[in-house]
């Protein structure tokens, strides 16, 4: 029956009131700090204070930005993130997808014994220091591979992906043997596409967690600028803002016209910088979005 009112009573519409008001609540709370973010990146140094809301710049300018973009540390670190971004997300997918499919091949010998060696994983792990020496024995100390390489596995994903894989119907594979595909066609040609959710929702985990990585890069990368990369660059101006400034000054005094002054200072560059990595992430968000939900509740139905 259609066009049938129900009527709420008096404390289910306080309740709906209720939680529409804690939810807005609770949006502003989160939305907010984005926003002063951005009012501090294009607000002149003598107009934001962190004693109160900077809640719209009194006079836009964008000498944070043209500071961070003529800065080469800059370009670096940004070309070192993308790099380890796109690098490796792909090559995490790619790795486990290999070990997902492998494990849900039942006539595998060892099965069981390779899927509870692989579950250790998840929970026990050898530390920092023996971490640090194993890397450098590897070779990847100062290499821009210690960004690919060792994430590139993770159980918990596997498993997700497994889980997937065991929810597609089994016919769809059969019939693709009676018709001859071998085993690499069936694993690329009919699992693979049917499988796009599921690798979309860890593509988004993966690329998020690498965009946002920085501790790798301060432990093993450290001492080579050129790897370097936008997140460690934010960690040394919050904790040492100095040695930023100098060169900031220095771009401000050469930049100089008239009466018109660069406005500069370790809060605008942090707010700009901050900007510029969050971006990305919330650019490329809605288009996994629609995938996000379906493959990560596909992925943990079934064991």
């Amino acid at each position: 029956m259609t066009g049938v009112r129900i009527k709420k009573s008096k404390w289910g519409a306080a309740f709906d009131t209720f939680n529409i008001v804690t939810m807005c609540f609770i949006s502003f709370t989160m939305l907010f700090p984005l926003w002063n973010m951005l009012v501090i990146s294009f607000s002149r140094v003598q107009d934001i204070t962190l004693l109160r809301m900077n809640l719209f710049p009194k006079q836009i300018v964008f000498d944070s930005y043209a500071y961070i973009f003529r800065d080469n540390k800059f370009l670096t670190a940004l070309g070192v993130s993308v790099s380890r971004t796109a690098v490796g997300t792909l090559y995490h997918i790619l790795v486990t997808y290999l070990a997902a499919y492998a494990l849900t091949r039942r006539k595998m010998p060892f099965l069981k014994t390779i899927t509870a060696l692989f579950i250790v994983t998840m929970f026990f792990s050898g530390g920092l220091i023996p971490t640090y020496i194993t890397y450098k024995g590897l070779g990847l100390s100062n290499n821009f591979l210690v960004y690919v390489l060792p994430p590139a596995f993770s159980m918990f994903t596997t498993i997700i992906v497994r889980n997937y894989l065991f929810s597609i119907d089994g016919a769809l594979e059969e019939s693709a043997i009676i018709d001859g595909a071998n085993p690499l066609q069936v694993m690329y040609r009919i699992m693979l596409p049917v499988s796009k959710p599921v690798l979309a929702t860890i593509a988004l985990w993966h690329m998020v967690t690498q965009w946002n990585s920085w501790f790798d890069n301060m432990i093993f990368n450290s001492g080579n600028p050129n790897l370097l990369t936008l997140q460690l660059m934010l960690r040394r101006i919050i904790v040492d803002p100095q040695d930023y400034m100098i060169s900031a000054q220095s771009y401000a005094s050469s930049m100089a016209d008239g009466d018109r002054l660069v406005s500069l200072n370790p809060e605008t560059i942090k707010a700009a910088i901050v900007i510029l990595i969050i971006s990305p992430i919330i650019c490329v968000y809605p288009f996994f979005q629609k995938h996000f939900v379906k493959g990560i509740m596909l992925g943990s139905v079934k064991g």
